[in-house]
């Protein structure tokens, strides 16, 4: 844990190996988490439209595990945001959301 998902604009201009260990990279650099429980993965929607006026977007989506204080939550995503911000132009939509998981429910093998 955690759980990494990217989800990005058809037209966004950048390798998807780039995003996927920039966002992956910018996660291990919190020190929030054992480097080998971190899972990154990147969906690309075949079409958007954002209310913005931009045409590109990536949003990504962090799932945790209950445990996490909300100002390491911000840490988090100011850091996963400034690598955004980074690798990508300003004409891109950006947002990042970590996300608590409910350890009750929650399973795993």
């Amino acid at each position: 844990m955690p759980h990494i998902i990217i989800e990005h604009s058809p037209t966004l201009q950048i390798d998807a190996s780039e995003l996927l260990s920039s966002v992956h990279q910018s996660v291990i650099d919190s020190t929030l988490f054992d480097i080998t429980t971190i899972k990154t993965r990147l969906i690309e929607y075949q079409a958007c439209l954002l209310g913005d006026g931009k045409k590109d977007f990536v949003h990504v989506q962090i799932h945790l595990l209950e445990g996490r204080t909300q100002a390491q939550k911000q840490i988090l995503s100011e850091l996963v945001l400034a690598r955004l911000q980074h690798v990508l132009s300003d004409s891109v939509s950006l947002s990042v959301h970590p996300y608590d998981l409910d350890p009750t429910i929650y399973r795993k093998n």
